[in-house]
């Protein structure tokens, strides 16, 4: 039985509760380190109808997850969401990214995902520096070098199709050059992800990074952690996660502050590494309770 069958859709002057389909990248076929194959296969349709039976404003769609058979007739997907009346996001990226700027050939992969995020009728379009092993390991001006030209480009091209653009903080770089990134590209269509785990992987405070980049946040990655066996400053290792409100994660403190500072985007539960006795299924139904309970807390009964 799944945690909620009423529609959790509130307003769009509130939070909005939605599911990145990298939860289930298991069932996509894909295996983080540790990790047991899923005992089932997914499609793109799956995801939606178990989104659906959620009740959730929206989804947030990973690219590399999208079945190059049936979701490769744009207009069809976009058919499908419509259907659901889901909320979209594109997710560019996973894993590498631009590869630090080092990729010419992500790059223009990026560019081409503007105009598929603009044929499924998103507002968004969710793009990734690097990822975990690229943490550290060149100087961070270096990387803005060269990486603020390309996400302007990319930012120009979505402005003109009436998109947003948004960095994940994906254990890539610090909250001080997501947000140096951001500041130097200057332009109101580009923002951030902020995923509450991937700045606590990196060794940094989740209050002080959710207040650092809460004015440029449009969509936010909902995580909590068990961090008895994880080391903070090593994004690598295991970082089991748990449904929210049950881990060591300050999450509600988290939201206030993006709530102060004007959020009112999507708010994405996603599941990364697994922990033992827990299904996806179970992680992401008891999350999706706990933020429509949060969201609907917050939302500003009718006189």
């Amino acid at each position: 039985m799944l945690a909620i069958e009423a529609s959790l859709r509130i307003g769009k002057d509130s939070l909005r509760v939605g599911v990145d389909s990298y939860s289930f990248h298991r069932y996509f076929g894909e295996l983080r380190t540790g990790e047991s194959p899923a005992d089932q296969r997914w499609t793109t349709d799956d995801f939606l109808n178990f989104c659906s039976e959620l009740g959730v404003d929206g989804v947030s769609l990973e690219t590399c997850f999208l079945d190059g058979g049936a979701d490769a007739d744009v207009e069809s997907l976009r058919q499908r969401l419509d259907h659901h009346s889901f909320e979209r996001v594109l997710a560019w990226g996973h894993p590498d990214g631009l590869a630090m700027g080092l990729d010419p050939a992500a790059f223009a992969d990026a560019l081409a995902a503007v105009d598929q995020a603009a044929a499924l009728g998103c507002g968004l379009l969710r793009i990734v520096v690097g990822i975990t092993r690229h943490f550290g390991q060149e100087c961070e001006t270096e990387v803005l070098r060269r990486v603020v030209p390309q996400v302007a480009e990319i930012t120009e091209r979505a402005a003109e199709c009436g998109l947003d653009v948004a960095i994940e903080t994906h254990c890539d770089l610090t909250t001080a050059s997501v947000g140096s990134l951001v500041e130097q590209v200057a332009s109101p269509r580009l923002g951030v992800v902020f995923d509450s785990a991937n700045v606590v992987r990196i060794g940094e405070d989740l209050l002080a990074a959710a207040a650092a980049l809460a004015p440029h946040t449009k969509m936010i990655h909902v995580k909590d952690l068990d961090l008895r066996s994880s080391t903070r400053g090593e994004p690598g290792g295991h970082w089991p996660g748990v449904p929210l409100g049950l881990g060591d994660l300050d999450i509600v403190g988290a939201l206030e502050l993006m709530e102060e500072a004007g959020f009112d985007g999507l708010a994405c539960v996603e599941v990364a590494d697994m922990s033992p006795g827990w299904s996806e299924h179970d992680i992401v139904a008891q999350s999706v309770d706990w933020l429509a309970k949060f969201a609907t807390e917050r939302c500003p009964c009718p006189e």
